[in-house]
């Protein structure tokens, strides 16, 4: 032993100083040191986590209750649509030029009315077919007046008069079929080659794609009308959010005044790998077709489904938990996830209304335990 050393203390080689007062006072330090780190936390028993409140403080831990999910709310964006049984598309019955453009979007039309004219060649031929097959018809009537005259004072046989009703009937057929051509080009009678649009339904131009001089194509649509009166609003939800809405739910949109119900929900996905929603609005309030809105969903009460904070819910050998706080630390609960809402998940497993569970510092707790099975 080195003269002045203090018996039973071995001093690192950088202390300067080796009076049995430095050493004494040294060993204190280092002990006060390592007795305020936390110690590693080990599980106290299968599926428990063993954590002092110190320890819990030192990583930064904080608790959150664990809720019934009664009255929970999820609030997804929306479009305001109207549905498609009251909306009608105007489309252009044969490849032409717009000539004239009778209404503008916005306007309220009635059923009937003229929204626009279109000069087409296809329009001046069926008028021609039409007009052709006129004569043959007032022909073919000429003809049926005059063999029945004659068969009626025995000049002719009866067989004339059979040959010219059957010709008046088919040259009356071949009319009506010219008409109906005509009709469904929207021509009128006189040869000019122009067809006039008219409204199919009574309601309000939502789009129009036509303009005057434009030359469009056979079928291309040129107007949407839509009825006023139902609205539908149209959202997305992701799958987990989706799980937690049934058809029935109700929906409000707090900034319009308005309210609605689930009608319907996609079984499948979409493009976005989302579900659509879709919502009848049962009062319309401020909703105007088009918008793009807030609305905000009331999910029905689930016996045995309870609400706790997203950062709760975490995984331990690839399985969804929850740490709860026990008087030894945490408990690992395993959970199902039943939805995920803005700001909490909806779980089902074995809690109750009042458990405490680990809301921040799940990830330190992992770390500081290593991966323990429930």
């Amino acid at each position: 032993m080195e003269p002045g050393a203090w018996p039973g203390c071995k001093m690192p080689q950088f202390f300067l100083s080796r009076s049995p007062l430095a050493c004494a006072v040294s060993a204190s330090l280092l002990s006060l040191a390592l007795v305020s780190l936390p110690a590693a936390a080990q599980p106290a028993s299968p599926g428990v986590i063993a954590m002092t409140a110190d320890q819990q403080t030192a990583l930064g831990v904080r608790l959150a209750t664990v809720q019934a999910a009664a009255a929970a709310q999820i609030d997804l964006p929306a479009r305001v649509a109207v549905p498609l049984s009251q909306q009608a598309v105007v489309s252009a019955p044969a490849a032409g030029m717009i000539t004239r453009l009778l209404v503008n979007p916005g306007d309220t039309v009635k059923s009937g009315q003229p929204l626009a004219e279109l000069s087409s060649p296809q329009i001046a031929q069926l008028q021609r077919e039409r007009s052709e097959a006129q004569s043959r018809y007032d022909l073919a009537q000429r003809q049926l007046q005059r063999d029945t005259t004659l068969v009626n004072e025995g000049i002719v046989p009866g067989a004339r008069l059979e040959a010219a009703r059957a010709q008046s009937r088919e040259a009356q057929a071949m009319l009506a079929e010219r008409n109906l051509a005509l009709k469904l080009a929207a021509g009128g009678a006189a040869l000019n080659g122009v067809a006039l649009l008219r409204a199919p339904i009574a309601g309000v131009i939502t789009e129009t794609t036509a303009l005057p001089g434009q030359r469009v194509d056979m079928a291309a649509p040129l107007f949407r009308i839509a009825q006023q009166g139902q609205l539908w609003l149209e959202m997305e939800a992701s799958p987990q959010q989706a799980s937690g809405i049934q058809v029935g739910a109700e929906v409000e949109v707090p900034a319009l005044q308005a309210r609605g119900v689930v009608q319907a929900k996609s079984t499948a996905l979409n493009a976005g790998q989302s579900v659509l929603i879709r919502v009848r609005v049962t009062q319309s309030g401020g909703l105007q077709a088009g918008a793009v809105v807030q609305a905000r969903l009331n999910l029905s009460t689930q016996a045995g489904v309870w609400r706790v904070p997203p950062a709760a819910v975490t995984q331990i050998n690839g399985r969804d938990v929850v740490l709860t706080v026990t008087k030894q630390g945490f408990r690992i609960v395993p959970v199902t996830v039943a939805g995920r809402l803005n700001d909490a998940v909806m779980v089902s497993g074995p809690l109750k209304t009042g458990d405490k569970v680990a809301a921040t510092g799940v990830v330190a707790i992992k770390a500081a335990a290593g991966e323990v099975a429930p």
